[in-house]
């Protein structure tokens, strides 16, 4: 579904990753800040999976739109 995030009650910025069923990155929202609530992040497209991670990571590890992730569940 498209699902939506946001940062009330976080303490530190994130990444969030969305993946779609065949475990390909459809959106990235790099760098979210608490401060940023009450703002809406969504895809603009289904996803079947979202990662959070801390801010950076995405640069860091070069994740990018239509990247196939590898990950068990």
């Amino acid at each position: 579904g498209i699902h939506q995030f946001w940062m009330k009650d976080m303490k530190f910025p994130i990444d969030i990753i969305w993946i779609d069923s065949e475990k390909r990155v459809i959106f990235i929202k790099k760098d979210v800040h608490p401060e940023s609530f009450p703002e809406l992040f969504m895809p603009a497209t289904s996803a079947r999976y979202v990662l959070e991670v801390p801010a950076g990571f995405s640069e860091k590890n070069k994740v990018d739109y239509g990247d196939i992730l590898n990950f068990t569940l």
